[in-house]
C-alpha cells in the first residue's frame, strides 16, 4: 500500500517540539510582555495623523529655541554641553509636562551639573594635577564618570532630577573653567526657562 506524500507545509514533529519550547521558555522568562511594554506595534505613532498640526509647530518650536540658544551663547562649542542643553529642549518640546521637563528638574538639575562640574574643572585643572592628567586621558575619564555618579545623587537629594545635566557637567569637567563659558551656561538657563514659561500653555506631550 503506496504511503501517502507528506504535505509541504505540514510541520515536523521535531521542529514543532522545538517550537513549543522555545515559545515556552519565552513565555516563562517574560520576554514576549517585555517586549510588548517596551514597543509599540505602529510604525507611526497613531497620534500624528489627528495631531500633525501640533506636532510641527512644537518641532518648529524646538527649532527655534535651539538657535536661539546657540546664538546667544556661542562660546557652547563644547559637543558636551551643547549635547545637554539640546536633549533639555527635546525634553521640553515632546513631553512637557512630564516630571524631568519641570521648571525645578531643568533650571536646578543644570544648575547642580554646573556647580559639580565647576568643582571638578578647579581640582582637575589647578597647576600640578592639570601636568598630571595631561597624559593620563583614562583617569581622567574616570573623574569625569565620578561627576556623573556625584550629580545624580546631588539631583536625587535635591529632588532636582534631570538626565540631560549629564552633558553639562562633563562638559564643565572636561575643561578649564572660565568665566565666559560660565556665564553662558546661566545664560542659557535662563533662557530655557522663559521659553518653558512662556510656551507652556501652547505645548502638547506627544509620547
Amino acid at each position: 500500500m503506496p504511503v501517502e506524500a507528506k504535505q509541504d507545509d505540514e510541520p515536523n514533529p521535531g521542529e514543532q517540539t522545538n517550537r513549543s519550547t522555545v515559545n515556552g521558555l519565552w513565555g516563562r522568562l517574560g520576554i514576549g510582555e517585555l517586549l510588548r511594554g517596551e514597543g509599540s506595534p505602529y510604525l507611526l505613532d497613531p497620534k500624528f495623523r489627528r495631531h500633525y498640526r501640533q506636532y510641527i509647530f512644537q518641532a518648529l518650536l524646538a527649532t527655534l529655541a535651539m538657535a536661539l540658544i546657540l546664538l546667544f551663547v556661542d562660546s557652547l562649542s563644547t559637543a558636551a554641553i551643547a549635547a545637554g542643553l539640546g536633549s533639555t529642549v527635546v525634553g521640553i518640546f515632546i513631553n512637557p509636562t512630564g516630571t524631568t521637563a519641570r521648571l525645578r528638574a531643568v533650571i536646578g538639575g543644570h544648575t547642580m551639573a554646573l556647580l559639580v562640574g565647576s568643582v571638578f574643572s578647579f581640582i582637575l585643572f589647578a597647576g600640578s594635577i592639570e601636568s598630571f592628567i595631561a597624559g593620563q586621558s583614562q583617569f581622567h575619564a574616570l573623574m569625569m564618570a565620578l561627576s556623573v555618579g556625584l550629580l545624580i545623587l546631588v539631583m536625587a537629594v535635591t529632588d532636582t532630577e534631570h538626565p540631560p545635566a549629564a552633558g553639562i557637567v562633563i562638559g564643565m569637567s572636561s575643561r578649564e573653567w572660565t568665566p565666559e563659558v560660565f556665564g553662558a551656561i546661566v545664560g542659557a538657563l535662563v533662557l530655557l526657562g522663559v521659553i518653558k514659561l512662556a510656551l507652556k500653555r501652547h505645548l502638547h506631550d506627544l509620547m
